[in-house]
C-alpha cells in the first residue's frame, strides 16, 4: 500500500513539474501527449488505491494527489524565481565591473 501510494505522489509530483515547465516542448503536441500519459498513469494508480484497498485509502490518495502536484508546481515556479534573480544580479555585476574597468 505504502509503496503505491509513493508511486502515485512522486508522479503527480512528476506532472505538476511538467506543468508548470513552460517549456516549448511541453506546449507542442508531444508534450501535450506526455502530460496526458502521466496524468493518466496518475489516475490509474488512483484507481488502483480505490480498487485494492477501498474508498478511504483511494479517497486519502487522491487528495495527496492533488497536493502533491500543487506544491511540485509551486515549488518549480518559486525555483524559476530564484532563477531569475540571480542572472540578473550576474548581469548587474557583469555591468558595474565592465563600467570600473573603463
Amino acid at each position: 500500500m505504502l509503496m503505491l501510494i509513493l508511486a502515485t505522489l512522486i508522479m503527480s509530483a512528476v506532472v505538476g513539474f511538467v506543468v508548470s515547465g513552460g517549456h516549448e516542448f511541453f506546449l507542442s503536441f508531444a508534450g501535450q501527449t506526455l502530460h496526458v500519459l502521466l496524468s493518466v498513469v496518475c489516475f490509474t494508480l488512483i484507481g488502483i488505491a480505490f480498487w485494492r484497498f477501498g474508498w478511504k485509502v483511494g479517497a486519502i490518495d487522491f487528495v495527496l494527489v492533488l497536493i502533491a502536484g500543487n506544491v511540485a508546481s509551486s515549488f518549480h515556479q518559486h525555483l524559476s524565481k530564484i532563477r531569475e534573480r540571480s542572472l540578473v544580479n550576474k548581469l548587474d555585476f557583469s555591468r558595474a565591473t565592465r563600467q570600473k574597468r573603463t
